[in-house]
């Protein structure tokens, strides 16, 4: 978009509000070898980086660097390397990324890389679709170089491809409709439970237990505390369990509420984070399911009461 245009935009937006002026932005941060330590931050163009950096990779992973919680795992319990996906639904914002293991050019590699793209206006399922395939070839060509260089300018294509590619695409919200049937989608799934929803009931109960304490109607906007789930994932396309899981947080608590979907790749779960996430969720970054077991998988003592109220709901959503 040219200057004179972004400058009449500018003139109808009140002061002090921020409004993007492209669809696509894309940044990167974290541990590279063409860098001495830290990468100096790429593609820093609105704020929300700064605080996807402060929560996962500062307050996240330093935290627990810091702590030697990750250090503390035993033997294979471990997830050995950072290989995730990551998208994240947060004030209204939509980002996606790539977290891999990666070395600064003194060698060291407790730290991870992190590439990360926010849309705007741009549907959930499209951003699915297109934007993290395109991630998975960036990454690839940012680990195979030690040049700083060749990093930006990869980072600096990748947005031109992305938003020559969201040109041909209109606008429209990151979700145009709440899906009215995402239960009934998720009763489907067998490691829900089956006929009975055992597993389905399991991740409620833990739902209502750490995040709200109270009914599992939250639609009036009931306080949430950070509440990590470990779901497990139906073979591909691991899309649909992304937007059926999101979808159903979403609905289930506001259009408000913080979902951090961290998928770690060739592994059959996904973790989700409701709420702003601190260092004790992010831990699932490196632990296995030895460590943190599938939500739909722990044993909870379910009274009758909350069975039949979760049932209630499973089948009223």
């Amino acid at each position: 978009m040219n200057s004179p245009i972004k400058k009449l935009i500018r003139r109808f937006i009140p002061k002090g509000q921020s409004f993007p002026l492209e669809r696509v932005f894309v940044a990167a941060f974290g541990k590279h070898p063409g860098w001495d330590d830290h990468i100096d931050d790429i593609g820093f163009e609105t704020d929300i980086f700064i605080t996807v950096k402060r929560i996962l990779y500062i307050q996240g992973v330093g935290g627990n660097i810091d702590s030697g919680s990750w250090d503390a795992l035993k033997k294979n319990q471990p997830i050995e390397e950072f290989k995730h996906a990551l998208v994240w639904y947060m004030d209204g914002n939509l980002i996606v990324g790539r977290i891999w293991s990666s070395r600064d050019g003194k060698g060291r590699t407790s730290y991870p890389m992190v590439l990360c793209v926010q849309c705007c206006q741009l549907p959930l399922e499209w951003v699915l679709k297109n934007v993290l395939p395109l991630l998975e070839r960036v990454e690839e060509t940012c680990a195979a170089t030690t040049s700083a260089a060749d990093v930006r300018l990869t980072i600096e294509n990748a947005q031109k491809e992305l938003r020559q590619l969201t040109q041909q695409y209109e606008l429209s919200p990151i979700l145009p409709s709440v899906s009215t049937d995402v239960m009934a989608k998720l009763t489907e799934y067998p490691e829900m439970g089956g006929a009975d929803h055992q597993g389905l009931l399991r991740i409620l109960y833990h739902i209502e237990r750490e995040a709200i304490r109270g009914h599992l109607d939250t639609s009036k906007g009931k306080a949430l505390r950070p509440t990590l789930l470990r779901v497990p994932i139906s073979p591909p396309p691991v899309t649909e369990s992304m937007l059926l899981w999101i979808n159903f947080l979403l609905k289930k608590f506001s259009m408000n509420t913080s979902v951090l979907m961290l998928m770690p790749l060739n592994k059959q779960w996904m973790d989700i984070i409701i709420g702003e996430p601190t260092h004790l969720q992010l831990y699932c970054l490196r632990a296995s399911l030895g460590v943190i077991p599938l939500t739909s998988s722990i044993p909870y003592g379910m009274s009758p009461e909350f069975i039949d109220r979760a049932i209630q709901f499973i089948e009223n959503s």
